[in-house]
């Protein structure tokens, strides 16, 4: 398959996906993120078992944390700054 081939591929798929996300209600838009967050869960976890085969559950559930609290500084970096409100 040419490239010309594969981006009329992946652009068909993008419009797809948008018509069906505008058609959804609201509750259903969150049902599927929350069934996106989910399933990314799970392939961490399954990342996080190929790295540590020794880990339990807990243990796995443990590094999963630090992994997300460690992405979500990394996001939230530069978002709070000290301001008028902010003083402290």
């Amino acid at each position: 398959m040419e490239d010309q081939q594969i981006q009329h591929l992946a652009d068909a798929i993008y419009v797809e996906k948008v018509r069906r996300a505008r058609t959804m209600t609201p509750g259903e838009r969150m049902e599927a993120g929350i069934e996106l967050f989910e399933a990314s869960l799970g392939i961490m976890r399954d990342g996080i078992r190929m790295q540590h085969p020794e880990a339990d559950d807990l243990a796995v559930e443990e590094i999963l944390k630090q992994r997300l609290a460690r992405l979500r500084k990394i996001q939230e970096h530069g978002l709070y700054r000290k301001g008028p409100l902010l003083d402290e």
